[in-house]
């Protein structure tokens, strides 16, 4: 506001009616793209609060105080002309390959994002995942990860582990044969009849520290949780596939 002030007062001296006048001005879109676009009243306004540096006083108002201690990461893919979540691989637009980025967005337990960061659309989410956590686990003091299947390589377990970091995600199907691929025990049967087991590989695998939570459904799905130690002994097993 201290800096939007002055520019009030001076505008009409320099003959200008509005402070619109002074925004930079973009290539027309529909020319370059062949689709139009329209800003939005909404939108102009999110970017004088941005041009201004609002959020340093307006997120202690809109978020509210970190709650639990797992964060989950997720990261969504971008063209560079829309605001919009696209799908995964190539960014194209009318047949053509256009220019994007992959934003990688961390929530808290209540479902508050605390943290985001882009890179390149071509370089994989395990090339920064690591480091983009380190970051986190500063910012927020969460160090439990819950990210999806795109990092459940044993490499990332060990490299989460390095740093003192709790990855837990889930094994793709191929990974395994169900129940009879791990030495588990039973630890609870779910409401839905689903029963939780949970231990190691069968075979003792030095080269990979994670353990594993396996739910067998009665409709005969069965689902695998790798840990890292961190989580292990930050989390019951039990409360591994409600995380």
């Amino acid at each position: 506001m201290r800096r939007r002030l002055p520019a009030l007062f001076f505008a009409p001296l320099l003959g200008i009616d509005t402070l619109t006048a002074c925004d930079t001005h973009e290539h027309p879109l529909q020319t370059l793209v062949g689709r139009g676009y329209q800003s939005s009243t909404l939108r102009q306004f999110l970017g004088q609060l941005e041009r201004i540096d609002a959020a340093t006083a307006l997120m202690p108002a809109l978020v509210p105080p970190q709650e639990g201690q797992v964060t989950s990461v997720d990261g969504h893919m971008s063209a560079s002309w829309s605001r919009l979540s696209m799908h995964k691989g190539k960014i194209t637009m009318l047949g053509r390959i256009m220019g994007g980025s992959q934003s990688v967005i961390a929530h808290d337990a209540a479902g508050y994002a605390v943290f985001v960061q882009y890179y390149p659309p071509d370089m994989h989410l395990s090339q920064r995942i690591v480091a983009y956590c380190q970051k986190v686990a500063v910012a927020t003091g969460n160090a439990l990860f819950v990210i999806d299947r795109a990092v459940n390589a044993v490499a990332m377990a060990q490299a989460f582990d390095a740093q003192g970091l709790g990855l837990l995600c889930m094994l793709d199907d191929n990974e395994h044969a169900g129940l009879a691929s791990f030495a588990a025990t039973e630890v609870a049967t779910l409401q839905d009849g689903a029963k939780v087991y949970s231990g190691p590989w069968p075979v003792p695998r030095p080269e990979d520290p994670r353990h594993f939570v396996i739910v067998a459904s009665p409709a005969g799905k069965t689902l695998v949780y790798g840990g890292t130690p961190k989580v292990k002994e930050t989390v019951e097993p039990i409360e591994w596939p409600r995380v």
